[in-house]
């Protein structure tokens, strides 16, 4: 009799066929799903729900691992051509948790590529193409009030957002700080800048979602006050290139904050 995990990996194995008519793509595929990694459907798992979503011309293809030592579940994210090609590599490699506390719900993306390379093609610019936005927002989608993500800011496609906090600019005026806070999770941050002891990897950012409205507007009054300290400051022309790119998002990020503001005083 086949065991429900053999019988699993034998239906993941069908499905790999009919969405990666590329070998060389659905042995690659295969190979995690031999050593337990899964495709999660909605039903299964949180990340499930992102199993298919479009981004660009492109959709998602996820991939859920084994646990590590504190429960956390490792993730993996590719991009899928309409015509079934696979990126070279995933977008994100990660580690997924959710728990009953609000604190226990958490993304932690080890490693996060900002383009996609395929077969034959000239590949994807997330960041030029604006697809990193919609990215982000169906990761933000999986974190509930209160939860938080974080995503290592030294790959090289992080090195502005490095090169831009070591400057002390303000996290949500950063390349990967808006991303945050246009995913709903940057309500407020840490930079994990020294890695403690070596044992939490790469430098990372880390964006909150706001456990209920109170703290969101709390929250959102703190930043608006840092970001109009930031722009109030004389610009440092040694760093000309960093300090323009972190004014054009620091206003973006105010102008919203003001709106929401002035919103709530008007309901």
């Amino acid at each position: 009799m086949i065991n429900a995990r053999a019988m699993k990996k034998s239906n993941a194995h069908l499905h790999l066929e009919g969405i990666l008519p590329h070998g060389g793509d659905r042995q690659r595929i295969a190979s995690l799903v031999e050593r337990d990694w899964s495709l999660p459907a909605r039903e299964d798992h949180p990340l499930g729900r992102l199993q298919g979503r479009a981004l660009g011309p492109a959709r998602l293809l996820v991939l859920l691992g084994p646990k590590n030592a504190v429960g956390a579940s490792y993730f993996q994210v590719f991009l899928r051509l309409a015509d079934g090609r696979l990126s070279g590599e995933p977008l994100l490699l990660g580690l997924h948790n959710s728990g009953r506390y609000p604190a226990y719900n958490w993304i932690d993306v080890i490693r996060y590529e900002d383009s996609a390379t395929f077969a034959g093609s000239e590949g994807l610019d997330l960041a030029a193409d604006g697809l990193g936005r919609r990215l982000f927002r169906l990761l933000g989608q999986l974190i509930p009030s209160g939860g938080h993500l974080m995503v290592e800011y030294e790959s090289e496609g992080q090195r502005s957002t490095e090169r831009m906090l070591t400057l002390g600019v303000p996290p949500v005026a950063t390349p990967l700080g808006y991303l945050f806070f246009l995913s709903g999770c940057g309500a407020s941050f840490r930079d994990w800048y020294i890695s403690e002891g070596g044992r939490e990897g790469p430098r990372k950012l880390q964006g909150f979602k706001p456990l209920d409205a109170e703290d969101a507007r709390r929250k959102a009054q703190s930043m608006a006050e840092e970001l109009r300290q930031f722009l109030a400051r004389a610009p440092r022309e040694e760093h000309r290139q960093w300090e323009r790119l972190a004014r054009r998002l620091a206003r973006r990020v105010l102008r919203r904050l003001e709106a929401s503001e002035a919103a709530a005083g008007q309901a």
